[in-house]
């Protein structure tokens, strides 16, 4: 007889992490199944949290490698335009270390974590739900639960089989941590734009501190070319043999339901990511924490059915529905830029002081104003044109 659990969450990424911290907080019993046989291992992520997220969640500070005061957005040609801040507008983790910190603080709240397990399919039953999961070691074996919440990433396994929500499209992305001795952990986090640079997106290079760097880019298409000529152009003399790359999947634009009678499906899973810059942390514990506060008054209710799990379904909608439409409309719009185009911008951008006007839209996890307010910045015609 399989063991039967409150709730089985599936995946041990930051979203399925706070989820289990949330509900076990609240005094059910969760087991988190990942499939890695060591939480936070292959973890591919820039590593960049705003501060509005470690104030909002009491995010661990232990894993932080840097704090960013001051981002550059470079053109092709190597235009600049600098916004700097007195206070930090964000962090650098070490993100395998950040997964294990939020997986202590999830087993300290009384969550039960299984690494090394790969769950094949959920079954939906009368009174719960029977996931089948196996490891390198053991035969499939069964759990059951009264629901489960789906946040293992952009391995969409599982939402086909049930029919959950799917990205409209994928970004790819590919990043290493190097050295570049000159860069110190004050210097300048930048930002590459450009067609040439990465179609579709842009690249990064990220101080550490300690004279390593994280650079990477995002691309519509196969990156490793674009990320070949961006390492070639910030560390010429660089030894690419000792760099360690990797690549992943980037989820766009969630469509269909989140939401199954005792599923729910959240953070990357749910392509609860930033369509702006691709960043899947904030946004997904703010999908964690929505998703755990409808799944409690679930259980209160004793009610799984999809009309009181569709909560969730509004909640993320009225929450960061507008940020992902105007992110991703904002980046298809930059993605039509040639690059002669885009040094155009950047003059006109220079030439109307445009970071200044918006210091009072500019968040550094909520887009959609600084957006609207530079596409009329940039592309309004000049009074008396």
């Amino acid at each position: 007889m399989a063991v039967m659990r409150d709730v089985a969450v599936i995946g041990a990424g930051p979203a399925g992490l706070y989820a289990a911290y949330q509900l076990a907080s609240a005094g059910l019993e969760v087991t988190v199944l990942d499939a890695q046989e060591r939480i936070g291992e292959n973890a591919v992520c820039s590593g960049v949290i705003g501060e509005e997220a470690f104030v909002r969640f009491g995010l661990p500070v232990r894993p932080v490698l840097n704090h960013i005061c001051c981002i550059q957005a470079v053109s092709p040609a190597g235009r600049r335009l600098e916004y700097r801040s007195a206070t930090p507008l964000a962090r650098v983790v070490d993100k395998a270390e950040f997964n294990r910190a939020l997986a202590n603080l999830a087993r300290s709240a009384g969550a039960e974590l299984c690494s090394g397990r790969f769950v094949d399919a959920i079954e939906r039953e009368k009174d719960g739900v029977l996931l089948h999961f196996r490891s390198r070691q053991q035969a499939v074996r069964r759990l059951r639960a009264r629901a489960a919440v789906i946040a293992s990433g952009v391995n969409g396994s599982l939402n086909r089989a049930l029919g959950l929500v799917k990205p409209h499209e994928f970004l790819h992305a590919i990043q290493a941590d190097i050295p570049l001795g000159k860069d110190g952990a004050a210097n300048p986090t930048e930002v590459y734009v450009g067609r040439s640079v990465a179609p579709g997106a842009f690249g990064w290079k990220i101080p550490l501190g300690q004279g390593r760097v994280r650079v990477g880019l995002m691309c519509g298409e196969d990156p490793r070319r674009y990320f070949a000529a961006l390492l070639q152009r910030v560390a010429p003399g660089l030894d690419r043999g000792g760099a360690k790359v990797r690549e992943k999947s980037i989820g766009q634009m969630p469509v269909g339901s989140c939401v199954r009678e005792r599923i729910l499906a959240i953070g990357e899973a749910a392509a609860h990511v930033k369509t702006s810059t691709g960043g899947g942390i904030y946004f997904g514990l703010l999908s964690a924490e929505m998703a755990s506060a409808v799944l409690l008054r679930a259980f209160r209710k004793g009610d799984f059915s999809i009309h009181t799990l569709g909560e969730f379904e509004r909640f993320w909608r009225a929450a960061f529905g507008l940020e992902l439409w105007t992110g991703y409309l904002g980046r298809k719009l930059a993605a039509c830029l040639t690059d002669g185009l885009t040094e155009r911008v950047f003059d006109r951008a220079q030439g109307i002081g445009l970071l200044s006007r918006l210091k009072g839209n500019l968040t550094f996890d909520w887009h959609h104003q600084a957006i609207l307010a530079s596409i009329r910045g940039l592309f309004a015609p000049a009074a008396g044109a």
